[in-house]
């Protein structure tokens, strides 16, 4: 005979009575694998719960259980707590998810660890709540209470709509009651599995219960970050249809799990997340091609510069060099902070042109798509060609030109302030990276201050992989202050900044050099090299090899017939005008077997990941400029035969 006493949960109460009956320690998490919203997809809505969760670090489970606590019991307005490492990162209590600080980003959802499920994973606010307040009402030192007594919730939950308790730290949730006496005899005796008691087994725990062993989970997936480099085989291969099904099956998979892998080293919490000491604020401009890759949509250049503040700490703490730079500027933490913070600028999905074939143009649907005007024939390179070129198209046109300098214009100032804001006492140095077509656009910005006006001043910009060169010679702009003696009809350009610096990979396709439009004297002298940073990997190793091959090889096309000379004195003043080493265009040597289209596609891409550029990098932000007094130079040898 079923026999079933169903005790019906009250409604729910506010907030604070379900903080002020919960007072131990307790685990936060957020998702990793479905995002609660999507930037610049309005209609995006997840087709299911998240089932991946990741805990926050000790130190900000223990900061936002105290803010929780707080808040929760006098409800105020503020409700975004920092987070993660550099504070990089909001979780919003209100609405329990986390978010991005200073650029759009997926939000997840957050939760508050104290149920949890069979495999660790904290269950929902809601049901949580519902859990806490139905156990506050039992007598758990009265057995006969418990035999008589199912709890239904207010909602019906993915996992069920009735819990019963084992005891206080136990449970399950059940679908229904089909069972009856039978089932929750097994269930109270905690003798079956929950599979075959068609029901969810539940277990209540604390701060000190679980941290230890969820922290492990996240170290291990901190080892896994993915690169954008790595998938252009593969998104060239496809664009032209070489790829096999299978192959395209298997790497759609591999490319999915990359992309989860990316999210979740990008919110990096294990560290320490208070807020250290910076004197040295980075700010990173996107240039084309950043829908190449439209199946990592915004993560793309978010996650590549996440990567490169990544490179740089590690590099940091690997070079003692380094460290002693800071040590001389007196900085109390010279032997473990980098005191550099770098942060991304996201423009493109500001712009109203689309590139995707059948996208309208928001602000003239009348207007054919890009498909209405395409040709039939080779259409997987001009699918590549409008992801990579039609960028540059867009920024050749007034109208697109004016709307993209003034939105990056105010996106870096924006930033600037809210880092200001977030780093109380910031009063160090600012400099700028621009990446391809971010590069002419920053130029054009720092070239035109009266119109286009920072509100800082920029101390070091870095041009990489930068087409900046072909765009001033065709405009007929030379680089640097105005001479005399030269035509009226010249121009001279100078962005506002104390150094100006050209990074490429000489198997760029995208990149010029800027040196000989400082003076057309410099196309006789090689560009200078970064030094390369040996690592102990594999990869490393394979990379030094290869430099070394290169080396050779370019040694012997100039038949040791190099000239090393002192560079004239009105040509060094020049540079050092623009420079305090008196050189501005610096290249990375091609690696091993580079020399095909897809290794060209890939050098304009994989710049941030490099060790060599992020060291280079941060060796020029670190280092005391001095100016030089005379500039060694080695002529160009053409190659013969």
């Amino acid at each position: 005979m079923l026999h079933l006493g169903i005790r019906l949960c009250q409604p729910l109460g506010q907030a604070r009575w379900f903080a002020s009956h919960i007072v131990s320690h307790q685990l936060w998490f957020y998702a990793s694998d479905v995002p609660k919203r999507k930037p610049y997809t309005p209609d995006y809505k997840p087709t299911r719960s998240p089932q991946k969760f990741l805990a926050f670090s000790q130190d900000d489970c223990e900061r936002l259980e105290a803010f929780y606590q707080s808040w929760a019991s006098s409800q105020t307005k503020k409700s975004r707590v920092p987070v993660n490492e550099d504070l990089l990162f909001n979780v919003d209590l209100a609405n329990m998810e986390l978010n991005a600080a200073y650029w759009d980003a997926p939000t997840y959802e957050v939760r508050r660890g104290i149920w949890f499920d069979s495999q660790d994973r904290p269950l929902s606010a809601e049901l949580t709540e519902e859990l806490e307040k139905f156990r506050s009402q039992l007598d758990f030192d009265s057995p006969e209470e418990l035999q008589n007594d199912v709890c239904k919730f207010t909602r019906t939950y993915e996992e069920g709509n009735l819990v019963v308790f084992v005891d206080k730290k136990t449970a399950y949730i059940l679908q229904d009651m089909d069972g009856g006496d039978l089932q929750l005899n097994l269930i109270r005796a905690n003798i079956s599995s929950p599979l075959l008691l068609k029901g969810t087994k539940i277990f209540r725990s604390d701060f000190q219960d679980l941290h230890h062993g969820s922290k492990n989970k996240v170290d291990h997936r901190r080892n896994q970050l993915g690169k954008i480099s790595e998938l252009i085989t593969w998104e060239v291969l496809d664009l032209f249809g070489i790829n096999a099904p299978k192959t395209k099956e298997l790497e759609s998979q591999r490319e999915n799990d990359i992309l989860e892998r990316e999210i979740e080293s990008d919110y990096d919490n294990q560290g320490p997340s208070n807020s250290r000491d910076i004197n040295h604020l980075v700010l990173c401009v996107h240039g084309i091609g950043q829908t190449l890759g439209k199946k990592y949509e915004y993560v793309n250049f978010a996650h590549t510069i996440n990567q490169l503040r990544t490179h740089m700490k590690k590099i940091y703490d690997e070079s003692p060099s380094l460290q002693e730079l800071n040590h001389q500027n007196g900085f109390k933490d010279w032997k473990n902070n980098c005191n550099v913070q770098v942060l991304p600028i996201t423009w493109r999905h500001e712009i109203g042109f689309k590139t995707d074939a059948t996208a309208k143009n928001p602000e003239d649907p009348s207007l054919p798509t890009l498909s209405n005007i395409t040709v039939n024939g080779v259409l997987g390179l001009r699918r590549l060609l409008g992801d990579v070129a039609l960028d540059i198209l867009l920024y050749s046109e007034p109208h697109y030109k004016e709307k993209i300098k003034t939105q990056v214009t105010r996106q870096i100032n924006e930033t600037y302030h809210r880092f200001k804001e977030r780093t109380p006492g910031f009063g160090g140095k600012v400099h700028l990276i621009g990446h391809s077509l971010g590069s002419l656009i920053l130029w054009d910005i720092l070239s035109e201050q009266h119109k286009y006006k920072l509100d800082f001043d920029v101390n070091n910009f870095f041009c990489v992989g930068s087409p900046i060169g072909v765009f001033k010679l065709i405009q007929r702009s030379k680089i640097g202050s105005s001479e005399p003696q030269e035509m009226e009809n010249l121009r001279r350009e100078r962005p506002s900044c104390d150094c100006l610096y050209n990074l490429f990979h000489v198997c760029d396709p995208i990149a010029y050099r800027l040196e000989p439009l400082v003076d057309a004297r410099m196309a006789q002298y090689e560009q200078r090299y970064l030094p390369h940073r040996t690592g102990e990997s594999i990869t490393s190793k394979m990379l030094e090899i290869g430099g070394s091959l290169w080396k050779e090889k370019h040694e012997k096309s100039k038949k040791n017939m190099n000239k090393r000379e002192t560079l004239d004195p009105e040509i060094a003043s020049r540079l050092t005008d623009l420079n305090y080493t008196g050189r501005l265009d610096y290249s990375l040597p091609p690696g091993f077997l580079e020399v095909d289209f897809i290794s060209a596609a890939k050098a304009h891409i994989s710049y941030f990941e490099d060790m060599d550029i992020a060291n280079f990098l941060l060796k020029e932000i670190l280092s005391n400029h001095q100016r030089a007094e005379e500039i060694v130079v080695e002529k160009l040898q053409i190659e013969t035969g």
